[in-house]
């Protein structure tokens, strides 16, 4: 009976376990020699990476990537290959501009690209339609564009680090009513 009874537990405590390993973030080093195909979310933060290693190509199945607090300003144009890619983390890094291979990831649904010097927001991150949730603390964002304001699934928004006039922070208020903007007091010396 008690072999019964652990053949069944383990019938149906194996998914939980499969699933949960599909949550571990794997570090650069230590996926070198994995098989790509099982390898879901990675980091390859602090690497000070200039520009995204050929390697990491291999890993198609990603789901999470961290690319934290290296030195990238760009992103190939191949980066929408990682179609899988729901999470996405460029913060700390030097992007100006922002990297526009990033509006091809339809599956994406968080984007972190705090502490960059990011300006605008392009118009077609309208192509994002599953985007929940978007940070932008400490960049310079001047330009939302038009693509914004047509991401319905969009649920958080963070622009604190910057201060805006009040003028700005209430229209952005009344057109995202849908979302948690996250912002620094306004400043009624921008308006």
């Amino acid at each position: 009976m008690k072999l019964l009874f652990a053949l069944i537990s383990l019938l149906f405590l194996s998914p939980i376990f499969s699933q949960k390993s599909t949550e571990k973030v794997y570090k650069w080093e230590e996926v070198q020699l994995a098989n790509p195909d099982t390898i879901y979310n990675l980091s390859l933060t602090k690497l000070k990476l200039t520009e995204i290693p050929a390697s990491l190509w291999r890993f198609k199945n990603l789901q999470k990537l961290y690319l934290d607090k290296n030195k990238l300003s760009a992103l190939p144009d191949s980066f929408d290959l990682f179609k899988n890619l729901e999470l996405l983390s460029l913060d700390h890094n030097h992007f100006e501009l922002f990297p526009m291979p990033v509006t091809r990831l339809l599956n994406l649904k968080t984007l972190i690209a705090s502490n960059n010097r990011l300006t605008y927001l392009p118009d077609n991150i309208s192509n994002m339609k599953k985007l929940e949730k978007m940070d932008f603390y400490d960049n310079e964002i001047s330009d939302f564009g038009k693509g914004i304001y047509e991401l319905k699934a969009l649920r958080y928004l963070d622009i604190s680090g910057t201060m805006y006039g009040t003028i700005f922070q209430k229209q952005l208020a009344d057109k995202l009513k849908a979302v948690k903007i996250v912002m620094d007091p306004p400043c009624k010396c921008l308006d």
